[in-house]
């Protein structure tokens, strides 16, 4: 047998090293794929950490500045509004569940309204700029389309009711909550929800006819997020495709086209018949 060479086994050895680093070099190739793409991931993750840190401090801004001009509730309104719906809707949830648990109903079994918001506005349209009858009292419900907060102390809210609407002017001097529990209570009311007030009415020094009202009880709270304004204009094809928002947001769908509400008032009067006669069949089988 002829043994190899030195040389010829230094050109095998060779070749082989050489064979080595070739098979190997896809895999280097993917290992460097693979770090380009996890560093991808680690900046995205970066940036969106960045992101959020920038709005916790935006909000925490805005709650100090805030609290130090002494008006904290226009904080907690804007958050409210800035919030994503499904957790503005989980967190209405919330606070109902927090009342139940305190013994509170959230709903109340019934409030008493001796006059609509139409008659109201048509009664005392005539008072001057200013006056206040303090010694009539009013009771009316409807629902709270737009709150403005002055002070911890004077909530203002357009009271929607019929196609028309009042302004209620809930200060702390006039209600029956004590000043602490007025400011917390009125913290909680949202846009949306139905109230009923039973008040004494007035004008303000601006000459709007309002309602100064001594209790103010919430009867349904809204459990979603009301829209601001809807970009459409009230024509019948809208009204008859999105109903709530024409009645809600249009007060000419409400006055204006009297047409829209017969489907509406012809379904009520159908349910109701048919949960009569459901009853009936009930109680006389």
């Amino acid at each position: 047998m002829v043994e190899p060479s030195a040389s010829g086994l230094a050109e095998r050895m060779a070749g082989l090293s050489a064979g080595g680093v070739d098979e190997q070099q896809p895999g280097d190739g993917e290992e460097q794929h693979l770090s380009k793409n996890a560093r991808k991931r680690e900046e995205k993750r970066k940036k969106l950490e960045e992101e959020r840190r920038l709005k916790e401090e935006e909000k925490k801004n805005k709650a100090a500045t805030a609290a130090a001009s002494g008006n904290p509730h226009k904080a907690s309104a804007a958050d409210d509004e800035d919030m994503d719906p499904t957790q503005y809707y989980e967190n209405r949830l919330k606070t109902l569940d927090s009342l139940k648990t305190m013994g509170v109903n959230p709903y109340p079994h019934k409030f008493l309204a001796n006059i609509s918001i139409v008659d109201y506005i048509e009664k005392y349209k005539s008072l001057s700029d200013g006056k206040k009858l303090v010694d009539v009292t009013e009771c009316l419900a409807g629902r709270v389309m737009n709150k403005r907060t002055s002070s911890s102390k004077l909530f203002f809210y357009d009271l929607y009711g019929g196609g028309v609407k009042v302004q209620v002017m809930a200060d702390a001097r006039t209600s029956e909550l004590e000043e602490s529990e007025f400011s917390r209570y009125h913290s909680s009311v949202k846009r949306g929800d139905i109230v009923g007030i039973s008040g004494y009415p007035g004008k303000s020094n601006r000459g709007e006819l309002s309602v100064f009202p001594r209790k103010f009880v919430v009867l349904s709270p809204c459990l979603h997020m009301m829209p601001r304004q809807v970009s459409h204009k009230c024509t019948h094809n809208f009204s008859y495709s999105y109903t709530c928002l024409a009645l809600l947001f249009f007060l000419e769908c409400n006055a204006g086209h009297p047409l829209i509400l017969t489907p509406i008032s012809h379904s009520c009067i159908c349910v109701v018949l048919s949960m009569v006669r459901l009853v009936m069949a009930f109680i006389n089988p």
